[in-house]
This record gives structure tokens, sequence and C-alpha cells, in this order.
């Protein structure tokens, strides 16, 4: 079967391999202190940054790539997790609210767009539909 893949999605995946790619650097350079750590325009230590911030953009970056019907719903998911664990670390005072709130802000607005985009936009989701399909 012979899909044409939608632009903003071709575009998405070849982003997200990039962000990849300087995620990896990233990580690589924390495992070995280089250089500030920061998340959501604060400093944080080595290992909040490690911990929080390495798998999500890899995963995602496969999913398009091999043209998974899951990688949107995993997209959703990954704003989704980021409002309910910034809310909690908020909560229990584990991490700057400055950083919690500009988490909840910016998934929110991130993934109500990305809810329209994979969802709603009629070429993109026949697309993902015929991706079910295969």
């Amino acid at each position: 079967m012979n899909l044409k893949e939608p632009f903003a999605v071709r575009v998405l995946t070849w982003f997200a391999a990039l962000a990849a790619a300087g995620m990896y650097l990233s990580i690589l350079l924390a495992i070995r202190d280089i250089g500030p750590h920061i998340m959501g325009g604060e400093r944080v230590t080595r290992a909040e940054w490690l911990h929080i911030a390495a798998p999500l953009v890899a995963v995602i970056s496969y999913g398009f790539a091999t043209e998974e019907p899951w990688s949107r719903h995993l997209v959703i998911a990954m704003f989704v997790l980021i409002v309910v664990y910034a809310s909690i670390l908020g909560a229990l005072s584990l991490i700057h609210h400055a950083i919690m709130w500009r988490a909840i802000i910016n998934a929110t607005v991130f993934g109500g767009a990305s809810v329209w985009y994979f969802y709603f936009k009629p070429n993109v989701a026949a697309y993902f539909r015929e991706l079910s399909k295969k």
C-alpha cells in the first residue's frame, strides 16, 4: 500500500530525528557532566535532567520514521504525562513552580494542537487510519 505521508508528519519526522540526535548528544554530555543542565529555562541537577528528559523524543522519532500507527497516540500520551508529572512534582515541591507551570502550559497548548492535527485534520486522520489497516 502506497500512502502519501502528510507534509507536516514528514517535517515532524525529520525534526524528531534531529531532536533525538541532539538529545543523545545532550545525554552523553550530561553523563560526563559537561555544560549546564536546563529544563523549562531553569537550571536543574544532572540527575534530574537525565531522569526526566532522556527517552521521549527517540521513541516518537522511531514511531514516525517507521510509519507506526501508534505514533500519534504516543505524542498525545507524552503531553498528558508531562502535565501529570509536572503537576505531581510541583505539588510535592520537587521542582520549581516556574518549571511546573511552564511545562503544564506548554504541554496543554502543544498537546491541544497535536490532538487537532493528528485526529481532526482530515488528510492526517485518513493517513493514520490507512496505516492502521497495514
